[in-house]
């Protein structure tokens, strides 16, 4: 059901990609149906904002029938200890705010796109976005562990990944590089979206700076790597990369690397919303250990942001 690629054998592991659609991007080995377009979440928005209104509706009628405050309680106590475990209660112009950080961040991707996902953990983003989409037929999710060790680290995983093969049409692959993206045929020129969210090493180097040198590293790499397998036919063809705010990774110099490595540009920087993703759970690169790790997203709750890098208007007229 699923499949890996390695260096050695990604070109006959992969078939070939041609020019977009993406529904033409067919694998010899891989397996996964390309199933057709799911319904778009708006319903799902809707039918929120009328739970939302309800809601406020009885809110309303509880402050002006002051008799029924016994009751309403009870009918609450579920969506109020929900509520309790997301954290503070959001007044509505934070709501308002979180709310518009939601729906930017999910805008950045389409179902019409064929977007590909490096440094996958356990694939719960890549889920994410497929439900989103409501399709996976363009969603190319990568993980550089071989398919023993992300069994090891993430639990998971393997849920996630059935669910964007067998539900959606995607595609998982696993032992991808990411700083050698370039170096499968197949991928160059190839998509309109190159994701990697909150990429890291993960050699437990203790020393700040050596940390900090190794990350920088890493980073030009990919950009170098990550540019020539952009759609150059495209002009909304970008790299983005989440990262926490606040050191040691802001010592990172994402921006300087991209530009320094590759013809981008940073064309927009926002805030990384993990409520807009149903089902998104972030993991250390070291892997999920329930004593030493902390459960979902909670690790993102101090700030993260999402860096978009586009292609430098010379490179963009060029194409």
């Amino acid at each position: 059901r699923f499949g890996s690629l390695c260096s050695l054998c990604a070109a006959h592991a992969l078939g070939r990609l041609r020019p977009p659609p993406h529904r033409a991007m067919a694998h010899k080995k891989m397996k996964g149906r390309l199933l057709g377009k799911g319904c778009s979440v708006k319903k799902s928005l809707k039918q929120a904002r009328r739970e939302c209104q309800v809601k406020e509706k009885g809110k309303k009628l509880k402050k002006a029938q002051p008799g029924e405050e016994a009751e309403t309680p009870k009918a609450e106590s579920k969506g109020t200890a929900a509520a309790a475990s997301e954290g503070p209660k959001l007044t509505k112009k934070e709501q308002k705010a979180k709310a518009m950080m939601e729906k930017q961040h999910r805008a950045l991707y389409s179902d019409k796109e064929r977007i590909l996902l490096v440094g996958e953990g356990n694939f719960s983003f890549a889920r994410a976005l497929c439900r989103h989409l409501g399709s996976g037929a363009g969603v190319y999710a990568t993980c550089f562990d071989d398919e023993a060790t992300l069994a090891k680290k993430y639990t998971d995983a393997e849920e996630c990944r059935k669910e964007v093969e067998d539900k959606y049409g995607g595609t998982t692959l696993m032992g991808v590089d990411a700083t050698r993206l370039h170096s499968v045929k197949e991928f160059k020129g190839a998509f309109h979206k190159i994701i990697w969210n909150f990429p890291h090493i993960g050699s437990g180097e203790t020393d700040l700076d050596k940390s900090a040198e190794e990350h920088r590293l890493l980073l030009a790499k990919f950009f170098k790597s990550a540019a020539k397998c952009l759609n150059k036919e495209s002009r909304g063809s970008a790299i983005h990369v989440a990262l926490k705010t606040g050191e040691p990774y802001k010592s990172w110099k994402v921006v300087q690397m991209a530009r320094g490595a590759a013809p981008l540009d940073l064309g927009n920087a926002l805030p990384f919303a993990t409520g807009a993703w149903e089902g998104y759970a972030h993991r250390r690169t070291i892997g999920f250990k329930t004593a030493l790790s902390k459960d979902d997203s909670e690790e993102l709750a101090k700030g993260a942001n999402i860096y978009v890098f586009v292609r430098r208007p010379e490179e963009a007229d060029d194409a």
